[in-house]
C-alpha cells in the first residue's frame, strides 16, 4: 500500500493547519505508512472500523513487529508518539499506554557515551560561537546564527529540551526582561530561570532579528526562527503572518554539523538532554518529579539512568582513575 488511506491524510491536513512544518509532516506521513502497511497485513482492512477495533493486543503485536526488524529505540519511541496522536486524533480505544506497549523490549543500558562531559560542551559552545572572517555563501549565514544556535543548544543542556520541545517555544513562553522560561510540566506550565549567559544569547539573536520580521511579544510567534542562507535573511511565513518557526529535522542537524565542526565525538540533542535528566535525579528529586519534568514515558526509561549511577558507584578506583587518565 503506497497511499495513506483518507482516514490518515485528514490527521495530517488538521497537523497542516496547525502550522507543522512540511519536514514534520513528511516524517508523520513516512511514519504512519509502516503502522498501515503493517495493519493491512495483519487486518487485510485499514478502514475506520479497522483501526477503531484495535485493542491493547493488537498493538503491542505491532511493536514486537517493529522490534524484530531492528529499529533503534529512538525510532520505536518517535513511532509510538506518531501513532499515538493519530488515533487520539480518532479517538480510538487503542490510544491510551502505546508508550508503554512500545516498550515490549527492553531499552539499551546506558554509558558514559549517551553524557556529555562538561569539557565538550564548553567546546561546543565556543566553536559554535566563532564566527567566519570574510565569510561566503554558507559560511556567511553562519555568521548570523551563533547565538541563536548557542542558546539552542544551551537550553537543551539546561533544561533537557527535546528539539520538539524547543521547537515550540514562542514568545508566550519567554520573558526576555525577567529571564524566565515557561516549560510544560504535566498540565500545566512551569517557569524557571533561564542562566544570564543564555539570556544574553537569546536577546541578541532576538535583537538582531529586522523589526518588521521579529517575533512578537506576548503571542505565539516561534521564539526560534528559520533563515534562508541564500538571502541571509530570516524567514517569515506571510500566509500565517509570523515568523517561520525553526524545524524540529534543523534544530536536530543543526547540532550534529556544529558538534562535527568542534571535532567532538558523535553528541546529539538526545546526549544533551541525558545529561540534564541524570544531574536531576544526582540532585535527588523524586521519581514523580523526574517522569513529569521530562515527559518520561515508562518508568523503564527512568530506571535506565538509575542503573547507569548504580555502575559508576560500583566502579572501582582503578577504573576510574584510568577513566580520568584516558
Amino acid at each position: 500500500m503506497a497511499i495513506l488511506p483518507d482516514l490518515a491524510h485528514s490527521f495530517l491536513e488538521d497537523l497542516h493547519e496547525a502550522g507543522r512544518s512540511k519536514l514534520t509532516l513528511k516524517q508523520y506521513e513516512s511514519d504512519l505508512k509502516k503502522f498501515f502497511l503493517w495493519l493491512e497485513a495483519q487486518q487485510k482492512k485499514t478502514d475506520m472500523d479497522t483501526l477503531k477495533a484495535l485493542r491493547k493486543d493488537d498493538i503491542q503485536q505491532y511493536f514486537v513487529y517493529l522490534h524484530n526488524k531492528k529499529l533503534s529505540h529512538a525510532t520505536i519511541r518517535r513511532l509510538a508518539t506518531v501513532l499515538s496522536r493519530f488515533l487520539k486524533y480518532h479517538q480510538c480505544v487503542a490510544a491510551h499506554d502505546i508508550h508503554k506497549l512500545s516498550h515490549t523490549a527492553p531499552l539499551r543500558s546506558l554509558t558514559n557515551n549517551d553524557f556529555i562531559e562538561n569539557n565538550e560542551f564548553n567546546k561546543l559552545i565556543h566553536t559554535i560561537k566563532l564566527r567566519y572572517s570574510e565569510a561566503t555563501g554558507k559560511k556567511a549565514a553562519r555568521n548570523f546564527l551563533v547565538e541563536r544556535n548557542a542558546a539552542i543548544a544551551s537550553l537543551i543542556r539546561a533544561f533537557g529540551l527535546t528539539p520538539t520541545e524547543v521547537y515550540a517555544i514562542n514568545m508566550n513562553h519567554i520573558n526576555l526582561s525577567q529571564g524566565e522560561l515557561s516549560i510544560p510540566f504535566g498540565t500545566t506550565m512551569k517557569k524557571f530561570a533561564v542562566e544570564s549567559k543564555i539570556m544574553d544569547d537569546i536577546r541578541k539573536y532576538f535583537y538582531a532579528i529586522p523589526q518588521l520580521f521579529r517575533p512578537r511579544y506576548h503571542s505565539q510567534d516561534p521564539l526560534f526562527v528559520a533563515f534562508n542562507n541564500i538571502s541571509l535573511s530570516f524567514q517569515y511565513d506571510y500566509d500565517r503572518q509570523k515568523p517561520k518557526a525553526l524545524s524540529v529535522r534543523a534544530i536536530q542537524e543543526m547540532i550534529k554539523d556544529e558538534v562535527k565542526r568542534a571535532g567532538l565525538r558523535k553528541i546529539s540533542a538526545v546526549t544533551l538532554r541525558n545529561t540534564a535528566i541524570l544531574e536531576e535525579i544526582q540532585l535527588g528529586k523524586t521519581d514523580e518529579y523526574i517522569m513529569e519534568r521530562f515527559s518520561l514515558t515508562s518508568e523503564a526509561a527512568l530506571r535506565r539512568y538509575k542503573q547507569y549511577l548504580l555502575s559508576l558507584d560500583q566502579e572501582t578506583p582503578s577504573t576510574q582513575t584510568k577513566k580520568a587518565e584516558g
